[in-house]
């Protein structure tokens, strides 16, 4: 029977931990807080850890732990990273060196660690949004970043290196607090996730960024979503207890007068799966999409992972069927972290199996999926 075993507790945050964040070589966790701060974690020994063969212990479940496991070590802590609640951190994805951390105080940070240094220092600070700034995404090359707020506004950035951003687009379409940004894993499209019910798909034109997509179909809060590695699929939660599936289909036809300046629908997706709000209780905040093991059929499109205010982790086997998307629910694990919200779920997408939550409880988990 599939099963999530915990692996290892990480405690040390003072608040809510609102997202977790892997490196692409997978070996280091970052996590942000309720308490203004960034901490990154890894295991003493990595390979190791995720071979399973030192300090990859099951442990039992304890709802109320809140001691690190002796596998896993804090190695940074950027204390008072911001003014107000840190509510986003992600790596650069080509070199890993650079984090960066949206806050509720409005701005985004880039943190940098110099080969050898004792701490990571402040490389540049993002200004713009108007007041809680809510996600934080580099893109695939590292050369964009995307964030997002309150504000209803998403601001898409430019590294021109050694800390120097410049801000290249500033997109209103949305018509309340966007929840969440998401690069496409191989495309330069960018994702947002809204209050306002809707995600839109943002296309470089040539000129600006634009709307290239609007997905309707969720009835309330869009908090956020995860693309499938090889990018054919995004999945969607929302607070009305659903998941959906869109794959993108023929392009769209132009948009008409009115459909805005910032609005040149080129791409259409259509909805191929939805997991019913039976199946989750409360809103799903989070999802994460594991791509399907090597030598898997042809029809193998991996597992999601979704995190929930119902305090439970569950995990789907998500497969092809013809022009369609099967979705089968294979394991909850109720009170993942005990009476507490599951803010963030994120897969290791070097490590295949491994799963990283946190929660209102002040810590982070680590899991290993036993199919």
């Amino acid at each position: 029977m599939a099963r999530l075993v915990l692996n290892a507790v990480l405690a040390g945050h003072e608040g809510r931990v609102w997202q977790a964040s892997w490196d692409t070589a997978g070996d280091r966790l970052a996590t942000c807080s309720g308490d203004r701060s960034a901490r990154i974690w890894t295991p003493l020994a990595p390979a190791l850890f995720f071979a399973g063969a030192q300090g990859a212990e099951a442990m039992e479940l304890d709802a109320g732990e809140q001691q690190t496991s002796g596998s896993w070590q804090c190695v940074e802590t950027i204390d008072n990273a911001h003014k107000r609640t840190v509510r986003s951190v992600a790596f650069e994805p080509t070199q890993g060196r650079a984090l960066a951390t949206a806050s509720f105080d409005g701005t985004t940070a880039i943190w940098e660690k110099e080969p050898g240094g004792d701490a990571y220092e402040c490389m540049a600070t993002l200004e713009g949004h108007e007041n809680e700034a809510k996600s934080v995404a580099w893109s695939p090359s590292g050369q964009l970043l995307a964030t997002c707020g309150r504000d209803k506004s998403v601001w898409i950035w430019e590294s021109n290196g050694e800390g120097d951003f410049d801000c290249i687009s500033v997109l209103m379409e949305h018509l309340q607090d966007v929840k969440m940004v998401l690069w496409h894993p191989t495309d330069e499209l960018l994702a947002s996730f809204s209050y306002d019910n809707t995600i839109r798909i943002w296309k470089d034109d040539g000129d600006d960024w634009c709307t290239a997509a609007t997905l309707t179909g969720h009835m309330s809060t869009v908090w956020g979503g995860a693309f499938s590695p090889d990018g054919r699929y995004l999945a969607s939660v929302s607070d009305d207890r659903t998941v959906r599936i869109w794959t993108q289909r023929a392009a769209a036809a132009a948009g008409g007068a009115d459909a805005g300046f910032y609005v040149q629908p080129t791409l259409a997706y259509e909805c191929v799966a939805t997991v019913p709000d039976s199946v989750h209780t409360r809103a799903i905040y989070s999802v994460s999409w594991c791509g399907p093991a090597a030598g898997a059929p042809a029809d193998d499109l991996g597992l999601l992972a979704t995190g929930c205010s119902d305090n439970a982790v569950r995990i789907f086997r998500v497969a092809a069927a013809g022009a369609r998307v099967g979705v089968e629910l294979v394991h909850t694990l109720e009170n993942a972290h005990g009476l507490s919200d599951v803010n963030c779920v994120q897969w290791n997408q070097a490590h295949p199996g491994w799963l990283a939550t946190c929660g209102d409880d002040g810590t982070a988990r680590i899991w290993r999926f036993e199919p």
